[in-house]
């Protein structure tokens, strides 16, 4: 699960992930705060995971995730979904990194099998969005992941 753009060509088993990448790119700056602290990185996610519409909207979620850092010279954020632990590369330190993330949390305890970055991730990551940055920020990224010819489930 992780959000590297350095491979150089698509991935027979995640069919979506550059068109992902691509969208996410167009509107990343657009998307939620700047967290420009490790502290506000932390905030962040607390206030998603507290949110009443994050439980309501994904009932089997996990509660209790563990945030890391990673160095600089990383080369990408990422999720461990079997400890639910998500990695956030120093620099990427925004809402759209960090919600892409937990997208990936997410979807592994409700829809384990599907594509990284397939349908049922991508209408994940919007939902998040549109919980916790709200509804215009959830309409742009949705219009660039359709402008890209993403799949959302």
């Amino acid at each position: 699960m992780t959000r590297s753009r350095d491979t150089g060509r698509p991935d027979a088993d995640d069919p979506q992930q550059f068109l992902v990448y691509h969208a996410e790119d167009s509107v990343i700056d657009q998307i939620g705060p700047r967290l420009r602290r490790w502290r506000e990185v932390e905030s962040f996610v607390e206030s998603v995971l507290i949110s009443p519409g994050y439980l309501d909207a994904f009932p089997d979620a996990p509660l209790d995730v563990a945030l890391e850092r990673r160095s600089r010279s990383a080369r990408s954020s990422l999720a461990v979904a079997g400890g639910d632990i998500i990695l956030i590369r120093d620099g990427s330190w925004n809402a759209l990194t960090v919600l892409h993330e937990l997208a990936h949390l997410v979807v592994a305890t409700t829809v384990p099998q599907s594509e990284p970055h397939g349908p049922a991730f991508v209408s994940t990551e919007l939902e998040l969005v549109r919980l916790r940055c709200g509804f215009d920020q959830y309409g742009s990224l949705r219009a660039a992941f359709q402008s890209a010819g993403v799949r959302i489930g």
